[in-house]
């Protein structure tokens, strides 16, 4: 299964660290922990590899978040915890039209954009995933611009704070904190480009 995990970060050749992380963590938000595709994702996370590619200066904060997200723990109590956090009736909703975001225009967006089709568009996920698939194959400032302005930030921002507040286990709070951080660095990133 570690073989899946590896073809899902690296089916595009060798990814920076921005699209690595969009992708892992978007497939975090997206799939349940037990579910086939995540399976070498734990083992990955708990040897310490998130640390490696971890390109943002650390402070304290960060820190806990990337250890609270590595260590070892029981896939069986994380399930329970997503089912609670983002599951079917879970605290948190997870559709982007949730946090009005129009699923059609970002459907519009994505197909102008020559992206491969979804089933589920309609997920924060799908979010960051698609601004791993830009950074992997658009070559275009414009389109990630344009994506985190319509679509990433606006949303983010909603969902993560209730993902924290929500949050029981580490695990989840760690997660919306390290994606708060990495889409806020990639943001200011692509603001400097355009000065």
């Amino acid at each position: 299964m570690r073989a899946v995990w590896a073809k899902i970060l690296f089916q595009t050749g060798v990814l920076n660290h921005f699209s690595l992380i969009s992708r892992l963590f978007g497939n975090l938000f997206y799939r349940q922990p037990t579910d086939n595709i995540l399976s070498g994702v734990f083992t990955w996370l708990q040897q310490q590899q998130l640390s490696e590619v971890w390109p943002l200066t650390e402070d304290a904060e960060s820190q806990q978040a990337l250890d609270a997200l590595q260590m070892p723990i029981d896939l069986t109590l994380l399930e329970k915890e997503y089912q609670k956090l983002l599951g079917e009736k879970g605290a948190v909703a997870t559709q982007i039209s949730a946090y009005d975001i129009s699923v059609a225009d970002f459907e519009n967006f994505r197909q102008e954009r020559n992206l491969p089709p979804s089933d589920n568009l309609d997920h924060f996920a799908m979010l960051l995933l698609t601004a791993s698939w830009l950074e992997d194959n658009a070559d275009s400032l414009s389109a990630q611009q344009d994506l985190f302005e319509q679509f990433l930030l606006p949303c983010a921002a909603k969902f993560l704070n209730k993902v924290e507040q929500s949050a029981g286990l580490p695990f989840y709070r760690a997660l919306a904190y390290l994606t708060r951080e990495i889409l806020s660095a990639m943001a200011d990133e692509l603001e400097s480009v355009d000065l």
